[in-house]
């Protein structure tokens, strides 16, 4: 059994709960940037530091919900010289929530294990992608790419080194997936009136260029798959400006019934309008 470090440990307050009434996506990250943090000093390194190594590709696996009220925390191991692994734990139950792979710019030092009578979290990462590689091709071509978002960087949005954050880009990405999955029927009126939400159920979050406090951002989203239950999107995140990507992130996630917690099937309606926007 792999020993891991416990990185970070909180709650889950409302107001970091969406409309699936689940912890949303964007803050997952924002609490993964705080125990990288905290891995990072463990092994000597300020987080802080522009030059310190930062994530350039984190694959995700939800395995279970965490909702309003629960306690969690995140376990940390090192899965590489320029890897690592978290776990996000339910602290009521032990249920493995989450799991992310994250690759990261450069190497860290070895991750300091402390002591610990209570036994560690025993993952396995054989689901992971490319081996995990931080440089692997994008999975997309060139297609119908429709407009899902735009905004511009806000001092909210940057991460402890100064940088445009990975939870601020994922936010975006959730708001652009509601403007996509309006355009194939999942409206919002159709969501609220049927009690149905889409969850989330894998990521591979992309780190590109940076993007400055106040420059304008646009979101583009596509339809990748679609089948029973499930609906796959790909989102790219970039500067208006130079058209410069500033992220891109693959996501499969499942038409949810919010009173069952269980995926539900697309109406046929939805299903056939999704597979007019496939590339």
């Amino acid at each position: 059994m792999t020993k891991s470090r416990i990185t970070f440990m909180s709650t889950v307050p409302p107001w970091e709960c969406d409309a699936v009434e689940h912890f949303t996506v964007g803050y997952y990250f924002q609490k993964l940037e705080y125990a990288t943090a905290s891995a990072l000093a463990a092994c000597g390194l300020d987080a802080t530091d522009p030059d310190a190594p930062r994530m350039t590709r984190c694959q995700v696996r939800f395995d279970a919900e965490l909702r309003k009220g629960d306690i969690y925390r995140i376990e940390t191991v090192q899965l590489g010289p320029e890897a690592l692994g978290h776990v996000l734990v339910n602290a009521e139950t032990e249920a493995v929530c989450t799991r992310f792979h994250q690759a990261l710019s450069g190497p860290v030092p070895v991750l300091p294990m402390p002591a610990r009578e209570d036994k560690s979290v025993d993952i396995a990462w054989e689901w992971v992608e490319d081996g995990g590689a931080a440089e692997a091709g994008p999975r997309s071509r060139d297609g119908p790419w429709l407009e899902t978002g735009r905004d511009v960087v806000t001092p909210g949005d940057l991460g402890l080194a100064g940088r445009l954050g990975a939870h601020a880009c994922v936010l975006r990405f959730s708001a652009a997936g509601e403007h996509l999955r309006n355009r194939i029927g999942m409206t919002p009126s159709y969501a609220r009136d049927r009690n149905v939400g889409f969850s989330t159920v894998r990521f591979d979050l992309r780190c590109g260029a940076d993007a400055a406090v106040g420059a304008p951002l646009m979101t583009r989203s596509s339809v990748t798959s679609v089948g029973r239950t499930s609906l796959a999107i790909e989102h790219r995140l970039s500067r208006v400006v130079d058209g410069v990507e500033v992220a891109r992130l693959a996501q499969v996630g499942v038409h949810l019934d919010k009173a069952r917690r269980r995926p539900a099937p697309w109406p046929e309606a939805i299903v056939e309008t999704a597979k007019g926007l496939l590339r």
